[in-house]
């Protein structure tokens, strides 16, 4: 095995690319392996734009007894084919032996990058003595069509047939029926005119038939032979079908050998695509949500395997989806446009060197399908008695192409994907024909359909997230959204059906129409969500925080749906920009989120007004505000966490001018620095108990964070002379906020007392997390935040904004067993309330059910699948897991870790996959006090810092000052510093 004799020289303390220096010893003979190569956060990614790709990888060795361990230097091959890669000439760049420790955020340097071309690459390392490594496995990249020209392809329409609805009765009535009023003609009137969005509103219905009660307006109609019955709570609105979604077919014939085919396509709206019967992904709702006005994503197949000589045929449906369907509040849709569209180019290379390009264009052809219609709120309607006919039949009418202007961008989202199937754990009858199934866990997904019945049975397939007290589904919090599929059955034996352009939130579901009875199997639930990595794993002795953890995954799995929605299941689920940036650490905590929040934080900046001012979400929609505090602040606050998580600087340089306007616009739009004005919807400390924060003390206070974040972002990006100005600035918001806001009080015995205006505990939560304090105001902020948890009963009582923070700025103040206490705390307000009373992810409200009075009677906001109070997740690691960042972000590289073993949480398995591998603490009693195994990846170092003395604590079996005695950096207290491996301690007891 070679060695590089210069690089022993990096042995030595070196300073690392992004300015951080770390000290290597020379480790026990070891070999560096690099894993897991990826191509801008994306394994083998099929097309992109950038033609400076980030390369990365992982580190990894046999020998998990070896500690010390980094990488000195690298070296990256890049080749035009395969064969070129494997016999080491890197045509396309061979970067040389690089004396570096970075693993990621590698530039590629080569030559230039054409549109469709295939890179192959690989990496080997050099470690801290010289030694190198293997090659990593071969990883690949493919440029994508990047120029308008290089798209021959053109967008056909691909509008849902128009068909006629019949209102066969409508009645808009109380809730206990006491008092209707018939308003079909009213109805019929309205869709006789083109309506197709049907309000249960006073007005439109002409006059309340009963003021001062609940209402409902139900009403049955007929679309292409087959009758629907909808009840529409009052004061919101139902959007009527459009009708049959078409099938878009191309056929085409293939007359000799392929050798690689590759299908470049996407939609406006949602669509599925396959080629000779088979799709061409397993991914769903492509091309998920984006601004489609400023920018549509691309999805790319390498479909060499789908075809063969002969006869083929390309085939795809079209759904409204975000694009023209309903999308957000109030009942939007057509939003981003009117109908829907589709664009494929599918570009085939044959074995004799040429090539030809199937494109959608006007010889496309579209028949009505089974789908007789989709929405992602109200659901899907199909019928599968319906079959297409042979290409020559009359049905198939040609298609019309129409002239769109789009800027198209690969999809470097990881796409919508499946990742559980969950079976019913039990099937009640509650009333006769109704048939209701408990799969056992709130999810975000539709439901397989598996059932013999009667050729043209109709069944009604229903969800929601609860049970009312007879066991029939509860609904009321769906609010406009039907959440209803619809399935006609075809005859067949054990016929399934999956709906593919929908979704909802659900742990119930009931079917009605059957013609006899289902078995419980009928029923499976199909969750999904963005495909993203696990990275975290977090297991206690305590189940209620195991059954917490799981609710705060389950959260995120089902919401991270191509956006950060807020909740799957009511007529919202959008990108609620403060839900994301409260819950984001613990998401990435959880997730490898880089590919995802490299996505949405475009959507951010195409959410952004030209003044500066950011939406309240992302991607915008109609009838919201901007300027939010704590809600526009997650521009700033997101881009800088992909810096302090995965190092990130370029996407420091995209948000950059974004964050920058932000700051401005706060600035003109606040009076001697207090953000007293011009405050969006100002949601304040939303959902907090009886705890009102000062609005404009959440706006200054974020204020001054989003400054802070841009004067540090400056700073990363070598720009010092506007950092300073930045700098300055958020001094001065710091001294108006505390002008403002912070009052020093004087007891009669001299005693020093605080109070920040609302003394409410996200007061001080966020003048501490800030930074917003002089040094000697810290304690008396600190010691007022323990005395208003003691005032709530030791209890927190903070909404979304404050409870974020919470508990790592206790642990913060060395309030660790506070903070311990209030994370087990399971009577209300909690977050093992929630779990105690049988949730499965995260609920909107503290409260959102109890056993005295039920769900919340707030039925307008009473989600149960809503992750933002499920923040706390971030403590896991840092705070029962102890890994916290040390100094200047490193991505990780250089962390604290605090080996101190908190009550009642002693028992626990942390284990947290960053960008550079896998940190994990895993605490147990012993009989003589307790162990705590702690693992640092290669090229990372750790303080690790102890309670107890030397003299109580043992690594491996050994006293401390014999196994360790050269990594003690301080006494008191007592700290190691330590490179990668595996540490085994013993502490002894106080």
């Amino acid at each position: 095995m070679r060695r590089v004799a210069f690089i022993r020289l990096l042995t030595l303390p070196f300073t690392l690319s992004s300015g951080l220096v770390l000290g290597l010893s020379a480790p026990a003979f070891a070999q560096l392996a690099a894993t897991q190569p990826r191509t801008e956060y994306l394994t083998d990614p099929l097309a992109i734009h950038d033609p400076h790709p980030r390369l990365s990888w992982v580190l990894e060795t046999a020998s998990s007894s070896t500690r010390d361990l980094a990488q000195s230097a690298y070296r990256i091959l890049v080749a035009s084919s395969p064969q070129l890669l494997a016999a080491n000439t890197g045509d396309l760049w061979d970067s040389g032996v690089v004396a570096s420790n970075a693993t990621f955020g590698v530039i590629y340097k080569g030559k230039p990058l054409t549109s469709r071309q295939s890179c192959h690459w690989k990496v080997q390392i050099v470690d801290a003595a010289g030694t190198e490594g293997p090659w990593s496995t071969p990883a690949t990249w493919s440029m994508g069509p990047t120029a308008p020209s290089d798209w021959s392809a053109q967008w056909i329409d691909a509008a849902p047939t128009r068909s006629s609805i019949i209102i066969t009765t409508a009645t808009y009535a109380t809730e206990d029926k006491s008092v209707s009023k018939d308003v079909t003609a009213i109805i019929s009137a309205a869709v006789a005119k083109g309506e197709t969005s049907i309000p249960a509103s006073n007005n439109f219905l002409g006059g309340d038939p009963a003021y001062g009660k609940k209402k409902a307006l139900s009403f049955t109609y007929s679309l292409n032979g087959q009758t629907f019955t909808r009840i529409i709570a009052e004061n919101t609105s139902f959007k009527l079908p459009a009708g049959p979604l078409p099938v878009l077919r191309k056929t085409f014939n293939i007359n000799k050998p392929i050798s690689r085919a590759v299908l470049y396509s996407t939609a406006l709206g949602v669509y599925d695509i396959s080629i000779n019967g088979k799709p061409t992904s397993d991914a769903r709702l492509n091309p998920g949500w984006t601004d489609f006005r400023k920018r549509v994503r691309y999805q790319t197949a390498d479909v060499t395997g789908l075809l063969a000589q002969g006869d083929c045929t390309l085939e795809s449906t079209v759904a409204p989806g975000w694009f023209s369907g309903r999308a957000g509040l109030f009942n939007i849709s057509q939003f981003y446009g009117k109908e829907p569209a589709l664009l494929a180019q599918l570009e085939i290379s044959y074995a004799d060197g040429t090539s030809e390009r199937i494109i959608s264009d006007a010889s496309w052809k579209r028949c009505d399908g089974p789908t007789l219609s989709a929405d992602l709120m109200d659901g899907e309607v199909h019928d599968a008695r319906i079959t297409l006919p042979p290409t020559s039949d009359p049905a198939w009418q040609p298609v019309t192409t129409r002239p769109e202007s789009r800027n198209l961008e690969p999809d470097v989202c990881l796409p919508v994907r499946t990742f559980a199937e969950l079976p019913a754990i039990s099937l009640t009858q509650p009333a006769p024909g109704r048939y209701t199934y408990d799969l056992g866990q709130n999810l975000v997904g539709v439901i397989r359909l598996r059932v013999t019945q009667p050729k043209g049975t109709v069944i009604t397939i229903k969800h929601g997230e609860m049970l009312n007290p007879d066991g029939t589904l509860y609904t009321a919090n769906l609010r406009g959204a039907a959440c209803i599929d619809t399935y006609t059955c075809s005859g067949t034996p054990n016929e399934t059906w999956e709906p593919r352009f929908t979704f909802h939130g659900f742990r119930y579901v009931e079917l009605t129409g059957l013609s006899s009875a289902p078995d419980q199997s009928s029923v499976t639930g199909i969750a999904f969500g963005s495909d993203f990595e696990r990275v975290g794993s977090f297991t206690f002795a305590n189940k209620d925080l195991n059954q917490l953890a799981s609710n705060i995954w389950w959260g995120l799995r089902g919401n991270y749906l191509s956006i950060p929605t807020d909740c799957p299941q009511r007529d919202e689920r959008m990108g609620w920009m403060a839900d994301a940036q409260v819950f984001a650490q613990t998401a990435i905590f959880n997730a490898d989120l880089a590919p995802f929040f490299t996505k949405w934080l475009a959507d951010v900046r195409d959410a952004q007004r030209e003044d500066g001012a950011h939406s309240d979400v992302a991607p915008v929609t109609r009838g919201l505000t901007y300027g939010t505090p704590a809600w526009a602040d997650a521009g700033s606050i997101i881009p800088w966490l992909m810096y302090e998580n995965y190092g990130d600087t370029r996407i420091l340089e995209q948000s950059l001018d974004s964050m920058t306007r932000w700051v401005e616009w706060c600035r003109r739009h606040s009076t001697n620095l207090y953000r007293d004005r011009d405050r969006g919807n100002d949601y304040g400390d939303w959902l907090s108990i009886k705890a009102d924060t000062p609005k404009d003390l959440i706006g200054t206070a974020y204020f001054a964070h989003s400054t802070d974040i841009l004067a540090r972002s400056l700073r990363v990006l070598g720009d010092s002379a506007r950092a300073e100005q930045y700098e300055s600035l958020h001094r001065d918001i710091i001294a108006a906020f505390n002008k403002a806001y912070v009052n020093l009080e004087k007891s009669a015995d001299g005693t020093s007392h605080i109070r920040i205006k609302g003394d409410t505990q996200c007061s001080y939560i966020l003048a501490l997390r800030f930074n917003l304090l002089a040094d000697e105001l810290r304690p008396l902020a600190a010691a007022r935040l323990v005395e208003t948890i003691q005032r709530a009963n030791n209890h927190l009582s903070t909404g979304f904004v404050g409870v974020s923070y919470l508990l790592p700025v206790l642990d913060s103040i060395n309030q660790r067993p506070l903070a311990a206490k209030l994370l087990l705390n399971d009577t209300f307000p909690s977050w093992l309330f929630s779990v105690r009373h049988g949730a499965t992810t995260i609920w909107e409200r503290w409260d959102g059910y109890t056993p005295q009075t039920g769900p919340h009677p707030d039925i307008s906001m009473n989600s149960f699948n809503h992750y933002s109070l499920g923040s706390c997740g971030q403590w896991f690691v840092e705070g029962i897991g102890g890994i916290t960042q040390r100094g200047q972000p490193s991505a990780f590289q250089r962390v604290n870790i605090n080996l101190d073993p908190l009550p009642n949480l002693d028992v626990a398995d942390i284990s947290y996959k960053s960008i550079r591998g896998t940190y994990r603490t895993t605490w147990k009693p012993t009989a003589v006090g307790h162990s705590a195994r702690l693992t640092i990846p290669i090229n990372c170092s750790a303080l690790v810092k102890f309670t107890r003395s030397a003299a109580s604590i043992t690594e491996s079996g050994k006293p401390l000052s014999a196994a360790l005695s050269a990594k003690i950096r301080n006494q008191d207290p007592l700290t190691l510093e330590l490179g990668s491996g595996i540490y085994d301690f013993t502490i002894a007891p106080q």
